[in-house]
């Protein structure tokens, strides 16, 4: 067993909704403009999709976490035919319920497939989802999109703690995005396999987590 990691600020339920309010940047561009349905790369979705994506992953959390969830369950939605000012509409929406539903759980945990994760594991991943897959459709629509520094140096060290050496010399921002390959970090591999450590930080063994199938954007 490695040595286990150095103390953390956790991620509080506040910060998904300060990721969510990041994406207004996106409304910069109109829903008629051809760029979202350009590729976000490096998933193989639209803009608009990869928005639609945000918004179906928080309201899914929501519900693992609301039920206190022991194993799977479906998606509450997969997609919306909506327009992109109101996919984003429902970002803020589903982030708010998510905040709620991880205030009320307290010291509980609920399943996720990557472990029995903690508050502060799931709002973690929540900021994850919002922020990376944010960037993936700024990218397409050519916005620039501000990544919150506080929000992703904690995000970081609870969810990437292997990442966390990282943030030493390289702006938190750059690091979220190069441990989920977005970016290019001396240090820090390109892992297409790279997965959250969603359960408490005390049960983590000093290795970076891997997923055993591909995203679900592959």
């Amino acid at each position: 067993m490695r040595p286990g990691p150095e103390p953390a600020p956790d991620v509080p339920p506040g910060d998904v909704v300060t990721a969510a309010h990041a994406l207004g940047a996106l409304a910069e561009r109109p829903d008629d403009d051809a760029r979202w349905e350009g590729p976000a790369r490096p998933t193989r979705w639209s803009a608009a999709r990869s928005v639609s994506h945000v918004a179906d992953a928080l309201l899914f959390y929501a519900a693992l976490v609301a039920t206190r969830a022991t194993g799977p369950r479906s998606p509450l939605r997969e997609g919306r035919p909506v327009a992109p000012a109101e996919q984003l509409a429902d970002v803020a929406g589903a982030a708010a319920v998510l905040a709620a539903a991880l205030r009320d759980l307290g010291d509980e945990r609920a399943w996720h497939p990557s472990g029995l994760a903690d508050a502060g594991g799931w709002a973690g991943m929540a900021v994850t989802e919002v922020l990376v897959h944010g960037r993936d459709a700024a990218g397409a629509l050519d916005v620039r999109l501000e990544l919150p520094a506080d929000v992703c140096d904690r995000t970081v060290r609870r969810v990437f703690p292997w990442a966390a050496p990282a943030l030493a010399s390289a702006g938190p921002a750059d690091v979220l995005l190069a441990v989920t390959g977005r970016a290019d970090l001396p240090g820090i591999e390109h892992d297409p396999d790279w997965w959250w450590h969603s359960e408490p930080l005390a049960h983590w063994d000093g290795a970076p987590r891997r997923r055993s199938r591909p995203p679900h954007w592959h």
